[in-house]
């Protein structure tokens, strides 16, 4: 099943966070490729000048919206043509291994260049998942990013995009924003596949400054 990359989007100091992916990976039969370019305490000036420096994004998101798409750039390059990308701190649930079987067939009646959210178990969702009563993908834009599926026609626009542009907008922001620029669909599925350890509570959050106010009680 897993016969295409799986991207982790993490820091080479997050060791528990690190065994907790591998814990789910030896779980699910998946192989994981951790990204370690672009550690905010290793940044450079070359790394930076990605950025839009009149937006101003804390260290932290500018680091890992750079990871996010540098997993962009190695589909790319290796010429891959799927890829999952996950968040360091995502919770497969259960059924991942039997949904994301379905989301592969669903993917294969889209048009080239999309973007699928798996998560979204927090989220806020509207009528159209309320009533939808067999599994299926609902065109939504990315809310989060802790869990997502891209095709390589994808990637290779995002990447075109950056080499005359900067980034101005954390990752999940981002993704959106640039997809709906570049005319890319992005889609939930109607069942999600995970969620964030860092909204349940399991880790503290390394990104959202509101929910890190909270305590892992309060959060779960």
């Amino acid at each position: 099943m897993f016969e295409f990359p799986v991207y982790v989007i993490s820091v080479k100091r997050f060791t528990d966070r690190h065994q907790h992916m591998y814990a789910q990976a030896r779980r699910f039969g998946i192989r994981l490729e951790f990204i370690w370019d672009y550690d905010a305490d290793a940044l450079t000036e070359h790394n930076l000048a990605q950025l839009d420096a009149a937006a101003n994004l804390p260290i932290q998101s500018a680091s890992t919206v750079l990871k996010h798409m540098e997993v962009q750039r190695t589909m790319v390059e290796r010429k891959q043509n799927l890829a999952l990308v996950l968040e360091d701190d995502v919770i497969l649930f259960p059924q991942f291994l039997q949904l994301i079987d379905d989301v592969l067939k669903l993917s294969q009646q889209l048009p080239p260049g999309w973007l699928i959210f798996l998560g979204g178990a927090d989220n806020k969702i509207d009528r159209r998942f309320l009533e939808a009563k067999t599994f299926q993908l609902i065109e939504n834009p990315l809310s989060t990013a802790e869990a997502y599926l891209i095709d390589r026609v994808g990637a290779e626009r995002r990447i075109e995009w950056l080499e005359t542009h900067a980034i101005h907008l954390p990752a999940d922001h981002f993704l959106t924003w640039l997809d709906q620029r570049l005319g890319l669909k992005q889609y939930w599925v109607s069942e999600p596949l995970a969620t964030q350890g860092s909204i349940t509570g399991q880790f503290e959050t390394a990104l959202d400054a509101n929910r890190a106010k909270h305590s892992a009680f309060y959060l779960r």
